[in-house]
């Protein structure tokens, strides 16, 4: 199999790499390829497989440092975001663990200040009332649409 990728990175600026990647698989691009008609400038390279399909992904980036720059023409590594010519990878090889714990500590805080907070104190946005759909045994107006489906399954 001949991979045709270059085809697309002569037109893209970002590339979201994320897809499993065998080792017995072509790569998607060279290090050869980075000095022709490259147009990629930032790489988010999820799989992070170091030696493989992303030859620019040279190491594995943190959360709290996650970006470094590869230059093409040296095949090194610089300071992020220092030059327009080389291309800035992000390489977290722990992100897809820290996109749930992102998740849910934003989860957890939406939970404590959108809805805990309007319980247990006043509701001045009326975000209990507007997501109460029964009161009392009875639909509440905003939810009074659903009376004839009700009705239809009684």
């Amino acid at each position: 199999m001949i991979p045709n990728f270059i085809n697309f990175a002569k037109v893209s600026d970002v590339l979201l790499a994320g897809a499993y990647w065998n080792p017995n698989a072509p790569v998607l691009f060279t290090k050869q390829d980075l000095l022709s008609e490259f147009k990629i400038k930032i790489i988010a390279d999820i799989t992070c497989d170091l030696d493989g399909s992303i030859p620019a992904t040279k190491r594995v980036s943190t959360i709290l440092d996650p970006i470094y720059d590869y230059d093409p023409l040296t095949d090194s590594l610089k300071s992020p975001l220092s030059n327009d010519n080389f291309i800035t990878i992000m390489a977290v090889d722990n992100l897809p663990c820290e996109l749930p714990r992102s998740s849910s500590e934003e989860f957890g805080r939406d939970l404590i200040d959108r809805i805990i907070k309007p319980l247990l104190q006043e509701d001045s946005e009326g975000v209990i009332e507007r997501g109460t759909i029964v009161k009392d045994g009875k639909l509440s107006h905003i939810f009074s649409y659903l009376q004839d489906y009700i009705n239809q399954k009684a």
